[in-house]
């Protein structure tokens, strides 16, 4: 392999690896993490309905 070649070959494969690192689904996402603080999404409120449905569901786990 001639030096041409294998330069040729490192930035084919420097330029893939760079490439790769900046898919859409990484970007955006926090990169720095706070000890005890929550970053994420905040929760939806259940309806009525809901808790009423959790409430049925965990007395049938209670009654062995």
């Amino acid at each position: 392999m001639t030096k041409y070649n294998a330069l040729r070959f490192a930035l084919i494969a420097a330029l893939a690896t760079g490439l790769a690192g900046c898919r859409e689904s990484e970007q955006g996402r926090p990169l720095e993490h706070t000890p005890g603080v929550y970053t994420g999404k905040k929760d939806q409120k259940l309806s009525d309905e809901q808790r009423e449905a959790l409430r049925q569901r965990s007395r049938y786990q209670g009654n062995y």
